[in-house]
């Protein structure tokens, strides 16, 4: 049997496409925006919920999995993918945020550098609530390059700190690398943050021959 995944903030679905290609089925999708998932269901498939992530629990996402015959367990899920919205942590997003706080536009303080007063920069705490839930042999979340240079209120990398909510849930194989589309054959040049992880060494990334493909 092969693996099985779902894919968290999904989009038109390019995620779940690579987890497709790479030979690992996805049985679920969440995405909130009625367009991304009328373009999912066309070229992916129908196992997407048009659902807002902070109302729709994993609970409630497994119940509806298992009605429409999606999986027949919880357990049943390898891997969580996802790529939780990322306005504020791009360089672009925080100065326009930050140009908005200005212009009385924004409500909040200008922190450029900081955790800006958005609460899309911590949507990735539902993704970490989904691991958590499924408890998957391995999860994979991206996100825009400019998060390797952003900080919490505190002063602390956000990178570290999304590290310890993984660690804290059991996760503590986390692999963090900057990821160039260009050297994947893609015909752009746009970096990602890939976060990919497991509990157990020997559920490591590599095994899978899926991730961080060596294209030399």
């Amino acid at each position: 049997m092969g693996l099985k995944a779902i894919d968290l903030f999904a989009g038109a679905g390019g995620l779940s496409l690579g987890f497709g290609y790479a030979g690992i089925e996805v049985v679920g999708a969440v995405e909130n925006n009625e367009h991304a998932v009328m373009t999912y269901k066309y070229n992916i498939g129908n196992h997407i919920f048009e659902k807002d992530i902070t109302e729709f629990t994993p609970q409630q996402m497994l119940k509806e999995m298992k009605k429409h015959k999606l999986v027949q367990k919880k357990s049943d899920i390898d891997i969580v993918g996802g790529g939780p919205p990322c306005p504020g942590f791009s360089l672009m997003g925080r100065s326009k945020i930050s140009s908005l706080i200005k212009s009385g536009e924004w409500e909040g303080s200008d922190a450029r550098h900081k955790f800006i007063d958005d609460k899309r920069n911590k949507l990735f705490l539902e993704f970490v609530k989904y691991v958590d839930y499924f408890k998957p042999k391995m999860f994979v979340m991206e996100n825009v390059a400019g998060m390797d240079s952003y900080e919490a209120e505190e002063g602390s990398p956000i990178i570290e700190i999304i590290l310890d909510e993984f660690k804290a849930i059991g996760y503590e194989n986390v692999e963090v690398k900057i990821l160039d589309s260009s050297d994947y054959f893609v015909p752009q040049k746009r970096m990602r943050v890939i976060f990919i992880g497991s509990k157990s060494k020997k559920n490591r990334a590599e095994n899978y021959n899926v991730f961080f493909i060596n294209n030399n």
